[in-house]
């Protein structure tokens, strides 16, 4: 939380706004819920930390008892956990239909000669 809230403090001495903007995505893609909130510092004292089994530092709000943050130190991951609002930006996509493999690469002009394979000895 240190190093995130001094990158914090870096950033808002050189920039009046600061905000992040999160995107979920769907299982299969074709669905994301786009939103953004202020970029903040958090205190720590206003946090209680615990050990999870896989080794993670969970960070719980002391007030609500909601998990707000998750540090993978093997991967030095900080992930800070927000809830998705309901005036989320959703996108979604028409799943296309699949291409002809052979017309496009007669529309692009594939040449045979683009690729050579060796057998390494």
């Amino acid at each position: 939380m240190e190093i995130w809230n001094e990158r914090v403090s870096f950033v808002r001495e050189r920039y009046k706004n600061l905000r992040t903007v999160v995107l979920v995505k769907s299982n299969d893609l074709l669905q994301v819920a786009v939103f953004e909130f202020d970029t903040i510092r958090y205190d720590p004292e206003l946090f209680e930390f615990h050990w999870n089994r896989r080794g993670n530092l969970e960070g719980f709000d002391k007030n609500s008892i909601h998990k707000r943050f998750v540090w993978q130190p093997h991967g030095s991951q900080f992930t800070i956990i927000e809830e998705v609002p309901e005036n989320s930006l959703i996108l979604r996509l028409r799943q296309p239909e699949p291409l002809d493999r052979d017309k496009v690469l007669n529309a692009i002009g594939f040449d045979k000669t683009w690729v050579t394979v060796e057998k390494r000895k």
